[in-house]
């Protein structure tokens, strides 16, 4: 019952938070870029899809700061746990949390679908520019990417859309 309390008032503040939003998309040399990755724990994703992801966009693997959802599937990453539990009887976010939320990212995965907390993340995180799944809202997402993230073509359709944009 808690539960649901939680995830209602996670969704009011969603809801206030996009319809006040006036993000503009910036786009930054793509040597240069930070990555973000809100990633649900319903996907079976781990170390090598971040090793892979690093490794199609050239960059290193200290440029990448990830929150999972519940359950934490890697084990040489440094990576932000978060639950509901976590969060305030009325959607009061956690202080650990403000460390992703105030980093300023160039690219913002948002790998998950409805889920209202990492939903309000993304929406209150500064990235610059956020790919997300088709079935997700959206509002929060730039660039939607029809595959799962645990399809072996994510990463590379991901990619090379990116490459478009940022000109490689």
């Amino acid at each position: 019952m808690i539960k649901r309390i939680k995830f209602l008032f996670l969704r009011l503040r969603l809801r206030k938070e996009l319809k006040n939003s006036n993000r503009k998309i910036k786009i930054v040399p793509k040597k240069k870029l930070s990555v973000g990755l809100l990633i649900d724990s319903k996907f079976d994703l781990n170390d090598s899809f971040i090793q892979k992801l690093a490794m199609n966009l050239e960059l290193s693997k200290d440029r990448f700061d990830i929150t999972v959802y519940n359950n934490n599937n890697f084990k040489t990453f440094n990576v932000n746990l978060i639950s509901i539990e976590d969060v305030g009887l009325f959607g009061k976010l956690p202080l650990g949390i403000n460390k992703f939320l105030n980093r300023r990212f160039d690219l913002l995965f948002n790998l998950h679908y409805n889920n209202p907390l990492l939903s309000l993340l993304s929406s209150l995180s500064k990235s610059n520019f956020r790919i997300g799944l088709i079935q997700a809202d959206k509002r929060l997402n730039d660039l939607i990417i029809n595959l799962s993230p645990e399809n072996l073509k994510f990463i590379d359709e991901s990619v090379k859309y990116l490459n478009i944009i940022f000109k490689k």
